[in-house]
């Protein structure tokens, strides 16, 4: 079966992304299967992000998204396309030559509803640390809510499906910033079979900008994208075992609440703290949980400042008294 170059569209969603942006352009132009178009979702940079991406001629069309957020850009990106096949790369990602090659050979020989995602390799733009493969994509096979629902294993950004696949689950949730592709996820895993490709065909850039680096706003937003699949897919939610639910839905938010209060994190902290004074009053907590969330909730108008300069004195070595003669 001959593999079609017109049959895909990529869909890079870019903010103030013009360091990495060519890098990433360049790496889906090289596909041994090149894309039909490519489609920028431009998420109201003020660098010249859209410029460069335009400087690549007329297989990239560059959208407008008014600064909602990758979830609304991904959404706008599939409502646009014109391929039947989707696929992604980050603005500040890349992806291996033959990735779409690999890919839509699979979906091409398989039933409508499959999704199929590679492996992927981190690396830290500045060396700070090592390279290392993306663990656990192995188990993301098959029908595998409970899988994901708990671990997440699967490189996000890698998968290639149908558009119309997209379309039939609802599109990208515009609300869920950073966790829109985990919730399109779940959706997909009550109805479609994953197929994991093991070479790491997707390499992520990890750096300062990162949005998954902003851990109180990822935790709030990967509860809410859990929770909104409560309500959608009330059925396949119940049959999850109460055990999954509490380890991968509350023990994160509580987890994530005291580590952002320790690191004095502003960024999303109230808000993370309101859902855990909740949990923890709506679940089946231990005490000592329980009692941590409550002091930090009577702490909640303590702004963080303040907490940053009892850090600083409680830090300051006492000075020694000098004797007056």
């Amino acid at each position: 079966m001959g593999l079609s170059a017109g049959t895909i569209s990529v869909i890079v969603a870019c903010r103030n992304a013009a360091a990495t942006l060519g890098e990433a352009l360049e790496s889906v132009l090289a596909q041994t299967v090149p894309p039909m178009e490519i489609l920028v979702i431009d998420d109201r940079s003020t660098d010249e992000s859209a410029a460069l991406a335009r400087s690549f001629g007329p297989r990239i069309r560059v959208l407008v998204n008014p600064g909602r957020g990758p979830g609304a850009a991904r959404r706008l990106g599939v409502s646009e396309a014109s391929g039947e096949y989707i696929a992604f790369v980050d603005a500040d990602d890349t992806v291996e030559p033959t990735k779409h090659e690999q890919q839509l050979a699979v979906l091409q020989s398989r039933p409508p509803g499959t999704v199929v995602h590679t492996g992927s390799y981190l690396y830290w733009a500045d060396d700070s640390r090592a390279g290392y493969r993306r663990p656990g994509g192995e188990k993301a096979t098959g029908r595998c809510l409970q899988t994901i629902f708990e671990a997440n294993p699967l490189c996000s950004a890698s998968i290639m499906l149908r558009r119309s696949l997209i379309l039939e689950l609802g599109n990208y949730d515009s609300e869920l910033i950073g966790a829109e592709d985990y919730h399109l996820s779940l959706r997909a895993a009550t109805c479609c079979d994953f197929v994991y490709l093991p070479e790491p065909l997707y390499r992520i850039r990890r750096h300062a900008g990162s949005i998954t680096r902003r851990k109180s706003l990822m935790a709030f937003y990967h509860w809410l994208a859990q929770d909104k699949f409560r309500r959608q897919y009330p059925e396949a939610f119940a049959a999850l075992p109460p055990d999954v639910i509490r380890r991968a839905m509350v023990d994160p938010v509580l987890r994530a609440v005291e580590s952002a209060y320790w690191r004095r994190d502003p960024d999303g902290y109230r808000r993370l703290l309101r859902l855990a004074i909740g949990l923890v009053h709506g679940n089946d907590v231990g005490p000592a949980e329980r009692a941590g969330i409550e002091r930090l909730w009577r702490r909640r108008w303590c702004p963080m400042f303040m907490l940053r300069w009892q850090d600083r004195i409680r830090s300051t070595p006492a000075q020694p008294r000098t004797e007056v003669a």
